[in-house]
């Protein structure tokens, strides 16, 4: 059968068989190589993850530490003791003084208002939530209060922990969150910009 092949196909033949395992070699190595590249790019991805991780790590332990000695009654005492509407309380007293007006009830009663606990910030506590690490508590104030541009700025810069204009962080913060803010003006009178503040917190304390 084979002697009626022409000589030049058999070698053409016998020249493909010859190919064959140099063919299967690369096809073989091609795959491998494939495999290696794969496992290369696993690797590098395991290499990021853990990078992402640690760097994750890195920045709880910072948090953790920074907020280490957190006072649990920030709270109480950094922000339901602060005073609002200074500039128009100081007005009110001046006007009573003057004995024309001293038995205005409106007056009295606003002073009242502005230097009782009505107009002082009173925060009510929500279920606590507790994992491995850390607690959290939503802080609602119980009603809104009366405040100015100024008043604002103090209540953020014990809030968030910053400088704002005159006004000074306080020590030992938590971390606090602001999960609700609405400042509404109150039409009063034209000489004090008056608004109504609500404010719900977060208030986060590593174990």
């Amino acid at each position: 059968m084979f002697q009626n092949i022409p000589k030049e196909r058999t070698f053409l033949y016998l020249i493909l068989l010859g190919l064959l395992p140099l063919i299967f070699s690369l096809i073989y190595f091609q795959t491998k190589q494939g495999e290696v590249s794969s496992l290369a790019a696993s690797i590098d991805d395991l290499k990021n993850m853990a990078l992402i991780r640690e760097k994750k790590q890195a920045t709880n332990m910072a948090v953790i530490s920074h907020y280490h000695d957190a006072d649990h009654f920030y709270i109480d005492k950094y922000l339901e003791t602060l005073t609002f509407l200074e500039p128009e309380v100081e007005g009110l007293h001046k006007t009573l003084s003057n004995k024309n007006v001293a038995d205005d009830e409106v007056i009295k009663k606003r002073l009242e208002f502005l230097t009782g606990s009505g107009n002082m910030m009173s925060f009510s506590e929500g279920v606590v939530q507790s994992t491995p690490f850390f607690q959290e508590t939503t802080e609602t104030l119980v009603h809104p209060v009366e405040v100015n541009l100024q008043d604002v700025q103090k209540i953020l810069a014990k809030v968030e922990g910053v400088t704002i204009g005159e006004y000074q962080p306080s020590p030992n913060r938590p971390q606090l969150l602001i999960l609700d803010f609405k400042l509404e003006r109150k039409p009063i009178n034209e000489r004090n910009e008056v608004f109504q503040l609500n404010l719900k917190l977060l208030k986060r304390e590593f174990l």
